[in-house]
């Protein structure tokens, strides 16, 4: 195993048990499949595993044309509460756009910005939301 492997390996111990928590909390809530894309902090650029995510969504999206799809983005509490309502929107047209670009019609799209989510900075905050309507 490499220097570098063994960093990765390290660094990526502490993030699992976070994203297992995220994952099982997005599933849970209202009974719609849900999708989580989080982000780098301050930025609304989807990296290779958000656009994984946004990828299986539309996915699950195409499966019933009729349904509707919820696009919520969200921030941490790192800037002003305007910017960050900006920003929270910017993530939801980010992966919006990702969306309609895997085939999902821009119509069935429902998107909102909710800005800072008063947790702790870090990248629970840091994220999207997507919910397919399954009716």
């Amino acid at each position: 195993m490499t220097v570098q492997n063994r960093r990765v390996t390290r660094a990526c111990r502490h993030k699992v048990p976070l994203l297992l928590g995220l994952l099982a909390i997005s599933a849970c809530s209202t009974g719609k499949p849900s999708y989580v894309v989080f982000f780098q902090e301050r930025s609304a650029q989807l990296d290779g595993p958000a656009r994984g995510v946004v990828a299986a969504a539309a996915a699950q999206a195409n499966k019933d044309p009729a349904a509707p799809v919820e696009v919520t983005g969200y921030t941490d509490s790192g800037g002003s509460p305007a910017a960050d309502v900006t920003l929270s929107q910017q993530r939801a047209r980010v992966v919006a756009d990702g969306l309609v670009a895997s085939g999902v019609s821009p119509q069935r799209l429902v998107g909102k910005g909710r800005g800072q989510t008063g947790e702790d900075p870090g990248v629970a905050s840091r994220r999207v939301e997507i919910a397919v309507d399954a009716r």
